[in-house]
């Protein structure tokens, strides 16, 4: 009777196991569409015999495990901080790029209906209509430099907002993860531990989107997080905010632990935005402040080199500028000028009858004035916003790149950890299968016992 008995125990002890794959099953199935969720296995063992008689003591469940490669894991959240960096590029260039307008309609239109007005009064340097022209076109173009400069300063804020942003959802990422740590470390690891560790594992990747991060898995099951050459963002159950402050021109700056980590940071959406706002938004800003400084320096020294209606020496165009910095956003017609349109050094003698000196400023669209003599102003305009149209395409091309690197990696973790709807289907018929079985051998033994009891009672 104690072999029946246990062959009872067997069976109840199989149903169980194979009822606990089921569920499982079940579990993969309900979280097909579960960001992060990585598919549960069941692991069996069979029961050891109790003695070398014995065929032994049937299955039991050692554990339910998570099906994750930590190789293809780390890959992933390598790549991510890359993708993300040239997607924050790609977005914050498409706002300079639009802001340079079309061409023959930006500065370079400007430019030309500028030489244009010259060339106008060269015409007729009497006129007052031509000279009042030349203003009307000085201020455009002035304008159109001061529209620009605005422009590209605009978009550097608009960087520096973004930053500002970033940091508050890696702050708040870094808590997210901070608390699964001490969940996971709470429930004592094992089965209840997997679905901390799946938001704990969708967290990093969204963290891996904004930053670059180094994890580490701790002795209790939970992850540590650096950022910034080993600063400390996630240890156990606690989260280190990144600090931000303002420097004199409001731009944020980041610290960690009381050190300074802006620099340090180069991966991620907020790594891209930083690389915006410190190096190439302020690049075409010197560039844009380079081309309104020759403009300005070459036409004042021209204009002064003529003469007046009434035959003075000219005085400025524009308002002197006292260096290259800023120059775009300063460029302005001379107050005193502006008033006064019979003060335009049109001609090139003191008669002030001829139209040498007009003839003289018109020819400066053809003067190569930039770069150590080797390019015109709409020269210079025409490199500008080329390289910003460059840096947009090559940004948005590596872009493509790394989304194709993460997506590649993302598909091959997916075939290891995700849900296949086909597998769970075989798996789920296998367990089912093997349930009615057991299920068939315990009413078997069942009615084996029932037997014998009844030959025992009526005996």
């Amino acid at each position: 009777m104690s072999d029946l008995f246990t062959s009872l125990s067997i069976a109840a002890r199989a149903l169980a196991a194979q009822q606990t794959g089921l569920d499982v099953v079940g579990q993969n199935i309900a979280n097909v569409n579960t960001a992060g969720y990585a598919r549960r296995q069941v692991n069996l063992a069979a029961v050891p015999p109790r003695d070398r008689f014995s065929a032994g003591g049937g299955v039991e469940v050692t554990s339910i495990t998570s099906t994750r490669d930590a190789l293809l894991e780390r890959r992933l959240r390598l790549e991510t901080p890359a993708e993300g960096r040239e997607a924050a590029l790609a977005d914050s260039l498409s706002v300079v790029e639009s802001a340079l307008g079309d061409a023959g309609s930006s500065i370079d239109g400007n430019l030309t209906e500028f030489f244009d007005a010259w060339s106008t009064l060269a015409e007729d340097p009497t006129s007052a209509t031509a000279r009042q022209g030349v203003l009307i076109k000085g201020q455009a173009l002035a304008r159109g430099f001061n529209d620009m400069a605005d422009g590209l300063e605009s978009a550097r804020r608009d960087a520096d907002g973004n930053v500002r942003g970033l940091v508050d959802q890696i702050d708040e990422l870094a808590r997210q993860i901070a608390s699964l740590n001490a969940a996971i470390g709470r429930s004592g690891g094992g089965s209840m531990a997997l679905s901390f560790k799946d938001q704990q594992a969708e967290a990093i990747k969204q963290l891996s989107e904004l930053i670059d991060v180094d994890a580490i898995e701790n002795s209790t099951g939970g992850v540590d997080l650096s950022i910034a050459n080993g600063r400390a963002l996630v240890i156990g159950a606690n989260a280190y905010s990144i600090d931000v402050t303002s420097d004199a021109r409001g731009f944020a700056q980041l610290s960690s632990g009381g050190m300074q980590v802006t620099s340090e940071i180069t991966g991620g959406r907020l790594g891209g935005m930083l690389h915006a706002r410190d190096v190439v938004i302020p690049d075409y800003q010197d560039s844009l402040d380079g081309l309104a400084f020759a403009l300005a320096s070459q036409v004042n020294t021209q204009h002064a080199a003529g003469y007046d209606h009434s035959g003075t020496q000219g005085g400025a165009f524009f308002t002197p500028l006292a260096s290259q910095a800023g120059a775009a956003a300063a460029l302005q017609l001379d107050p005193t000028l502006a008033v006064d349109p019979g003060l335009v050094a049109a001609a090139g003698t003191s008669t002030g009858a001829d139209n040498g000196n007009a003839r003289a400023l018109a020819e400066l669209r053809n003067a190569r004035v930039l770069d150590g003599g080797t390019a015109t102003l709409t020269d210079g305009w025409a490199r500008l916003t080329y390289r910003v149209g460059q840096d947009s395409s090559t940004a948005q091309a590596e872009q493509k790149n790394r989304q194709e690197i993460v997506s590649q990696i993302d598909a091959l973790r997916e075939s290891v950890s995700g849900v296949s709807l086909d597998e769970e289907a075989m798996m789920m018929m296998k367990f089912q299968r093997a349930y009615e079985a057991n299920a068939r051998y315990f009413t078997t033994v069942d009615t084996a016992i029932d037997t014998l009891m009844q030959m025992v009672v009526t005996g």
